[in-house]
């Protein structure tokens, strides 16, 4: 299936109140380069993370590979969301991150690197 069928499938899950399904269908378009996709799975992962163990899940995701779960880590390093700020540690993030084929990641080293 492609990324913008996923993307599709994963809106009218979210509206339809299955988050789940929603989520999962984002996963695979986010993971197929949509951009969108991965700006909303962003959204769902850093509202998820609440406690000491929701960071603990996204920081395995993010040693898995998860270019989300990477891009996510970096804003909770630049937001000390549940742990102490560390702009080095959110720099090496999103640079994982871009490398994996996050637009996200890719777009705010770009900007970085303007500045």
């Amino acid at each position: 299936m492609n990324a913008e069928k996923e993307y599709q499938l994963g809106a009218e899950a979210f509206k339809a109140g299955d988050a789940a399904t929603g989520a999962e269908h984002l996963r695979n378009a986010a993971f197929a380069g949509h951009a969108e996709a991965q700006n909303q799975l962003a959204r769902v992962y850093f509202a998820q993370v609440k406690t000491r163990t929701d960071l603990a899940d996204l920081e395995a995701a993010a040693q898995s590979g998860d270019h989300v779960a990477l891009f996510v880590l970096a804003m909770c390093f630049l937001d000390g969301k549940l742990l102490e700020k560390d702009t080095d540690k959110a720099l090496l993030a999103l640079q994982h991150a871009a490398a994996r084929g996050n637009v996200m990641a890719e777009a705010m080293l770009q900007g970085d690197a303007r500045s």
